[in-house]
């Protein structure tokens, strides 16, 4: 066997363990960035699931500025009064949209169980909304979303 054929295999089989090694890199490089999107996409649905709410009920007249509307925690989570006035309530119907942030609305916790400044899952929130004018007659959309982007909707007619 040459000297000549001994070093061309050495060089191929250097050359295979280079290629290799690099193969794993990226294969190793793109597990872990996997992996990091896995636990975001865990995070944003445990978040979603602590933080649910379900609007249940709208009162309202045609003609009239105010509405009147219950709201149930429905997740796993309590959620500090404190923060309710950074939620948002959007009301959509045929060419009028409000954005009705926590000045425009008053909230009281009807069932608080244990008295300890939280809306608790299971306990209900009664709103009244004071909105910029007066509501027509016809259908609309309320959607109530939290400080931290959870939301809950329903549609209702005046």
């Amino acid at each position: 066997m040459p000297i000549s054929s001994i070093l061309s295999e050495t060089i191929i089989g250097i050359a295979a363990i280079i290629v290799a090694a690099a193969l794993a890199g990226a294969y190793i490089s793109n597990m872990d960035q996997l992996i990091n999107l896995q636990s975001l996409q865990v995070k944003l649905v445990e978040g979603e699931t602590y933080y649910r709410c379900k609007i249940i009920h709208v009162a309202g007249e045609a003609g009239s500025t105010n509405l009147r509307i219950w709201i149930k925690n429905v997740g796993y989570s309590p959620i500090p009064l404190t923060l309710l006035s950074r939620s948002d309530l959007i009301l959509i119907g045929g060419s009028s949209h409000y954005l009705l942030q926590g000045d425009s609305w008053n909230y009281t916790l009807l069932n608080d169980v244990d008295s300890d400044d939280k809306w608790d899952p299971g306990e209900t929130l009664e709103l009244d909304a004071r909105v910029g004018s007066s509501l027509g007659r016809g259908d609309y959309e309320l959607i109530f979303t939290l400080y931290n982007g959870a939301e809950c909707r329903l549609q209702f007619s005046l």
